[in-house]
């Protein structure tokens, strides 16, 4: 069995789930930058922190360098906090999931960033096992084949948003079906699973999944 981590970026901490906020996720955990800092707050405990740390005061870097076992400096800005942070874990561990917390608002071009970036050829492989999480949303990333995708429960919504030119993209039996469509990235939004678990197809490409809810339905 492969290593699960959680992840967590610099995103604002409004958009975490419940049970992140409250210190309540169990797990393996890695950081990008300030997360270490805000995760160490909160009782966790990362195993792995990557960045420039230039978020962080020089006490604040003492107080999580002393305790955090593995510290990955970015070199450069030619990659992003996430990117590096998940090459360093595909090259260090044998990968079978990864969830990432704090990739989504704030900041448009980040959020942006941090969906593309799971189009990046060298995370072929990679891709497949990351999902973005935050309150209202959780997205999954699929490589061309038939998949199966299981409704979870308190999310209501459910989008298909090719990442890249796809072809033959079939929804086979969502609420709104689609035949054998082509084209460029696009976003098809507000689809509805028909029961607890469905399915779609594609040939070439890459597609994100969103399962999704309206924001004035998520916990306090």
């Amino acid at each position: 069995m492969g290593a699960i981590f959680q992840v967590l970026v610099g995103g604002p901490t409004h958009n975490w789930p419940h049970a992140l906020r409250t210190g309540k996720l169990d797990g393996r955990w890695a950081a990008a930058d300030r997360g270490a800092l805000r995760l160490l707050q909160l009782g966790y405990h990362p195993e792995l922190v990557v960045g420039d740390f230039d978020s962080m005061t020089l006490a604040e870097q003492e107080s999580v360098f002393e305790v955090i076992p593995k510290i990955v400096e970015k070199p450069d800005q030619m990659q992003t906090d996430l990117q590096l942070l998940l090459t360093t874990l595909d090259e260090n561990y044998d990968i079978e999931r990864i969830d990432v917390y704090g990739a989504t608002g704030g900041r448009l071009d980040q959020l942006f960033s941090n969906v593309w970036i799971l189009a990046e050829e060298k995370f072929t492989a990679l891709r497949t096992k990351v999902r973005l999480i935050d309150r209202d949303n959780v997205v999954t990333f699929f490589n061309p084949g038939t998949h199966t995708i299981t409704k979870i429960p308190e999310m209501k919504y459910l989008g298909f948003m090719p990442l890249t030119p796809v072809t033959e993209l079939n929804l086979l039996d969502e609420k709104y079906p689609l035949a054998a469509w082509s084209g460029n990235p696009v976003s098809w939004s507000s689809n509805e699973f028909n029961g607890s678990i469905n399915h779609f197809s594609f040939e070439t490409g890459i597609v994100a999944v969103i399962q999704s809810r309206d924001s004035d339905e998520n916990d306090a």
